[in-house]
């Protein structure tokens, strides 16, 4: 509790969160008496909007959207066609508006505005909606083309480079002579021994 110099009293509550909400009794002493009163705090925050054009079956859809406002917003749409609102209320404690127009068959969606209207801003936004490409259609179409490069790919690399099978080559026969090396050499020996012997006889 501060007091300015002018004898009022106000209630600082640093780093204001949701958890801070909730209902503060004041009292204030004066020479005449004391002054008391309950206080009501809650926290006011801005949504962020979004609008974007969608399909359901046949019928196109206009979609605006306010997330992660408090309190909760308020949605309405330049042409007074049949829309449908839903509020949800977050976990966190924030809220989630979303207000749906179904467009007439035909029509031309370029003045088409969203109206939001909350209490932490001073004006109404207004919003137009734009065309949002599903992300599934993203996926398949990148798919479906990287799947056709690597077939075309593949066939200009075995245009250019033709697999050549070379004939295959005779395998070399080492032919090994078996012989006993061991029983060459004494043979020998006996000559020599034999040939020797007969010079002095």
């Amino acid at each position: 509790m501060l007091n300015t110099s002018r004898g009022e009293s106000y209630l600082q509550i640093p780093g204001f969160s949701k958890r801070d909400e909730g209902i503060y009794h004041c009292e204030s002493a004066y020479k005449a008496g004391i002054y008391a009163a309950n206080i009501d705090v809650s926290l006011i925050a801005p949504p962020n909007v979004f609008a974007w054009l969608e399909w359901e079956g046949s019928r196109q859809v206009a979609v605006c959207l306010a997330e992660g406002g408090k309190p909760a917003a308020s949605i309405s749409w330049s042409e007074n066609w049949n829309s449908t609102s839903t509020t949800t209320l977050n976990l966190d404690g924030f809220n989630k508006v979303e207000s749906r127009l179904v467009l007439p068959e035909g029509i031309a969606t370029g003045n088409l505005t969203c109206a939001v209207i909350h209490p932490s801003w001073e004006e109404v936004h207004m919003v137009t909606p734009g065309i949002v490409i599903p992300w599934r259609l993203v996926i398949i179409s990148v798919g479906t083309i990287s799947f056709i490069m690597v077939i075309l790919g593949g066939l200009y690399f075995t245009r250019k480079h033709p697999c050549r099978i070379s004939p295959k080559a005779p395998q070399s026969q080492d032919y090994v002579e078996e012989v006993e090396p061991y029983a060459s050499y004494v043979q020998s020996a006996n000559l020599i021994y034999n040939s020797s012997a007969g010079l002095f006889t």
